[in-house]
């Protein structure tokens, strides 16, 4: 049964008309072709070079007046200026900050027109906007998890009262509840979430030091640059360096794809294992969504299944293209002090695709998981089909302790006992009940009733609930990034 509550977040996409902005033409939500569309770099360079005008104008209104700052600050946007124009110069010039500054100042005074990018090099605008884009899209990518993440918990509730069987090296081990891994995988999300929380805090970097880091030009003004900078990056809530080249250090932006990476990884997990629970072998899940998918017309039973797992195996896609990005955000950090261009292309490239498709698997895993539906009978018939010997680790226990019996066992022979009865009751397929009631070393220590309840595998299953209900006391409704 699905549960209710906490509904998957849409994508809000339109594969037609939202193609040319998609990843791949394919991959996206429309909150990160918001971030990340290809006009979008240049509303985030304007609102970074509006921010710098209006800062240096309240600091310092005798070298910006305000009319001048609030001229600029009212016509940076794109309902001002035609990103067509600033495409238009880019092509003439070769340089998109020279057109962005110059496609400003045609649509205002030429005495504000002088207050345009000053004190300020193309890198104070394009790392600026670079990091406001990052701040955002991890806002999102947060939301997005923290929304997988509930829906995770609330199945993993849902299923706490269902027999289930943990497997230790794909092999069966020891009985739980069909919700326990979810809160494994749950607590591992949130843990991204942590990390994610970190480097929000301390690795995103705006910058404002001109050409080599040293505030040159605003020097040159009598300005003090490291307050400027510090308070411009305080309003567009970003952190900065004291000690920038001409940009930031590269370091940074690993962090955020390091961050990214991590998650990838952890929804893998999440993924293979639903994956698994829906193959036939396992067939613990189903896909209970009413819009199922078409499996295969060559195979119906597929169909039964509700098709092929595809949002799980699309994670797994996202998870290698952030193994990629990480090594190309790594082979970035190498850095020509104090300006090179090296990194600058793959960098957008990287970004576009860690958010657009990122927040794309997101989503459509957290969709994947709210309709995943459990088929009890089969999770209860894995615990059964070991014939109760994954309980002998219990049974071995009680036979040690002097508490359970008035005559316990040395934890040598109890294990010899238990490993040789056990083994026979597998081997032969008969119930390890059965066997045990054959011993007269077991039977002389316990009445069959008490037996009965000590070798139950249903009754085996640890502190499992408490674990599931403390990962919801814990994590569920938890915001990260807002408290």
């Amino acid at each position: 049964m699905v549960t209710e509550g906490t509904k998957p977040k849409p994508r809000n996409i339109d594969s037609k008309r939202d193609a040319p902005f998609l990843h791949a033409g394919r991959y996206g939500t429309d909150d990160m072709i918001n971030i990340w569309g290809p006009e979008k770099t240049f509303e985030y360079s304007l609102m970074a070079q509006k921010e710098a005008v209006k800062t240096m104008s309240d600091l310092y209104p005798d070298i910006v007046p305000p009319e001048h700052a609030m001229e600029i600050y009212n016509a940076a946007n794109l309902s001002v200026i035609d990103p067509d124009r600033i495409r238009e110069i880019e092509d003439q010039t070769g340089h998109d900050v020279i057109a962005i500054n110059r496609s400003l100042a045609e649509k205002m005074s030429p005495e504000a027109a002088a207050h345009i990018n000053k004190g300020r090099t193309s890198a104070d605008t394009t790392e600026t906007a670079k990091a406001l884009q990052i701040k955002n899209s991890l806002e999102v990518v947060a939301d997005s998890i923290e929304n997988l993440r509930d829906i995770v918990i609330e199945k993993a509730i849902a299923w706490s009262d269902v027999p289930h069987m943990d497997t230790s090296h794909w092999l069966d081990a020891l009985p739980t509840v069909a919700g326990r891994p979810l809160a494994f995988n749950a607590e591992m999300l949130q843990s991204d979430l942590d990390f994610l929380a970190f480097v929000y805090a301390n690795s995103i970097k705006g910058k404002w030091a001109d050409a080599t880091g040293n505030h040159h030009s605003s020097s040159a003004l009598g300005i003090d640059g490291l307050k400027l900078q510090k308070e411009y990056c305080r309003r567009l809530g970003l952190g900065n360096m004291d000690a920038n080249a001409q940009i930031p250090g590269k370091e940074y932006l690993t962090d955020v794809i390091y961050a990214m990476a991590r998650t990838a990884e952890t929804m893998n997990n999440l993924a293979f294992y639903m994956a698994w629970g829906k193959g036939s072998d396992a067939a613990i899940f189903r896909d209970g969504n009413p819009k199922k998918r078409k499996g295969s017309s060559a195979m119906p039973q597929k169909d039964a299944a509700g098709g092929n797992p595809t949002a799980e195996e699309q994670v797994e896609s996202f998870a290698n293209l952030m193994r990629g990005n990480l090594v190309t955000s790594l082979s970035s950090n190498k850095f020509r002090y104090a300006r090179d261009l090296s990194g600058s292309a793959s960098d957008r490239d990287i970004y576009n695709s860690t958010f657009k498709f990122g927040d794309h698997s997101i989503r459509r895993l957290a969709d994947a998981a709210y309709w995943l539906d459990l088929n009890e009978g089969r999770s209860v018939e894995r615990v059964k089909r070991s014939f109760g010997t994954t309980t002998s680790q219990r049974l071995m226990t009680y036979l040690t302790d002097r508490n359970m019996t008035n005559s316990p066992m040395t934890r040598e022979d109890a294990h010899n006992l238990m490993g040789r009865l056990a083994t026979e009751a597998y081997n032969e397929g008969v119930e390890f009940l059965d066997k045990l009631y054959k011993s007269e070393e077991v039977m002389d220590r316990f009445g069959k009733e008490e037996l009965r309840g000590i070798v139950d595998p249903m009754t085996y299953i640890g502190q499992s609930k408490e674990i599931i209900q403390a990962i919801r006391n814990n994590y569920h409704g938890k915001r990260t990034l807002y408290k």
